[in-house]
């Protein structure tokens, strides 16, 4: 009777233990589902927005001024591609994951040193 409870006991503990390591793995493989997501999204979003992705040099007194040379911008681009387009940023961030700030607020993420994502002035 001792031994029947006992490995009742037992398995009851490792169900949920089996099904805690499988959630585990499920969350990670969302995670990273995610992030691919993300990644496509903001591939999709830069094609939308941008009519054209010609890289034309930064004008005097444009740059990270003009919304337009925001829109110019795709995923995938360089920090050298961008630089030619708004200018130099205010403040960066290095790293893997690396961050430029510009005065009027915008933001660019880049990830392995390709533009990841960026976040246009507010008006």
């Amino acid at each position: 009777m001792i031994k029947t409870i006992i490995i009742i006991g037992f398995l009851s503990l490792a169900a949920p233990i089996n099904s805690y390591a499988n959630d585990s793995d499920r969350i990670d493989q969302l995670e990273k589902e995610m992030q691919q997501i993300q990644l496509r999204l903001s591939k999709l979003e830069s094609l939308l927005s941008n009519t054209s992705n010609a890289q034309t040099p930064v004008t005097s007194g444009e740059g990270w001024k003009s919304v337009m040379n925001w829109r110019k911008l795709a995923t995938d681009m360089s920090p050298s591609d961008v630089q030619n387009i708004l200018g130099e940023p205010d403040r960066a961030d290095g790293g893997v994951v690396a961050t430029w700030y510009y005065q009027n607020g915008g933001t660019i993420t880049f990830m392995r040193g390709k533009v990841y994502h960026w976040t246009e002035p507010q008006k």
